[in-house]
């Protein structure tokens, strides 16, 4: 798949630009608010929100979403696109948050488990964002560049089927789509698992 998204992006100079996602910035800038909340009071509750200081955009593109967060906010945000040059090298360090935008949707079914689970293991805290329409564009062997495309709750499954996260929020996103009169997309927010120690 690396050399087909590598292929891509050079077939479409101006795909993988990155887009403005509201829910992302929201998430964000709620658990800011939260952990500032927290600073003269340290909880239980704080341990399942812990502040995100260091965040990866997972399958970033070019980075246009993560210039579009820093240019409304003040947080530190890596890349990696393991299809883009300049974004092919997973910074090697410990994130608080790993989102995903528009990225799950591009990965073959039977590569999501193994994909989820590394995402997943990277932080305590991810975020999805997965369009659930077709794509404009195809990938040079013809087939639509989203070449996995499922309902709500198969996306839910899988993405809690590895075991390691539970999802905490779970939203319907809809836009206007001139080609496909709406475009919607699955935003999700996991967390790992709390589980709990046997008395």
């Amino acid at each position: 798949m690396k050399a087909i998204y590598a292929d891509w992006h050079t077939l479409y100079p101006n795909g993988g630009n990155g887009k403005e996602f509201p829910y992302l910035l929201e998430k964000i800038l709620a658990n800011s608010k939260y952990n500032k909340l927290l600073t003269t009071r340290r909880s239980a509750e704080s341990k399942l929100n812990p502040m995100w200081n260091n965040i990866l955009d997972y399958g970033c593109g070019k980075g246009g979403t993560i210039r579009w967060l820093k240019d409304i906010i003040k947080v530190h945000i890596d890349g990696y696109d393991p299809g883009h040059p300049d974004y092919n090298v997973m910074p090697q360090k410990e994130w608080d948050l790993v989102y995903t935008a528009d990225v799950l949707e591009h990965i073959e079914k039977e590569d999501l488990n193994e994909t989820i689970t590394s995402i997943q293991n990277m932080a305590f805290q991810n975020i999805h964002i997965i369009d659930l329409t077709s794509a404009k564009k195809h990938l040079p062997d013809g087939r639509n560049a989203h070449v996995t495309l499922l309902p709500i709750y198969d996306w839910q499954e899988i993405l809690e089927a590895p075991g390691i996260h539970e999802i905490v929020d779970m939203r319907k996103w809809s836009v206007p789509d001139k080609n496909f009169n709406k475009r919607e997309r699955l935003c999700c927010t996991t967390r790992e698992v709390v589980r709990r120690k046997s008395a």
